[in-house]
């Protein structure tokens, strides 16, 4: 069996979907609907049943915008999502990990492209979300940037 022999200084901040502190919070379960699944952190809409959620498509808004899925660490960690009809946290008040899909600064608004549920403080053709911020700043597209909720 092998051991591991080194170690860096640091560990990594967070992964997408993970809760960043402490802080006072809101989480409520959602179903998931789509048979492609749910990934972790990304924006959670709504869906056709009660209590149903799916992942973002072209068209939505922000009246069906539910809040962020939250990762757990009881789903297999090789899927990075929940499955279909599994149970998945929603994040919709508290601070949670997101990647970035641009440069963001902190105290930016916070959008998601609806085609893709991406996240970006870009509001043209996006879905803006209420109450939402970025709480830290990223140096380029596609890094981990704290989202606070509420």
């Amino acid at each position: 069996m092998a051991v591991q022999t080194s170690y860096t200084a640091t560990i990594r901040a967070g992964l997408p979907g993970m809760i960043v502190d402490m802080i006072p919070k809101t989480l409520i379960s959602r179903t998931v609907q789509a048979a492609g699944g749910l990934a972790f952190g990304v924006p959670v809409i709504q869906g056709t049943a009660d209590k149903a959620g799916r992942a973002s498509t072209t068209g939505d808004t922000a009246a069906k915008f539910v809040g962020i899925s939250v990762r757990d660490r009881s789903v297999k960690a090789e899927a990075n999502q929940y499955s279909q009809y599994e149970s998945a946290r929603v994040m919709t008040k508290g601070a949670i990990w997101v990647t970035a899909s641009v440069q963001v600064a902190a105290g930016d608004p916070v959008y998601f492209v609806p085609a893709t549920g991406v996240w970006t403080n870009v509001a043209t053709d996006n879905v803006l979300v209420a109450n939402a911020r970025f709480d830290t700043s990223t140096t380029g597209a596609n890094q981990l940037a704290q989202v606070r909720l509420g």
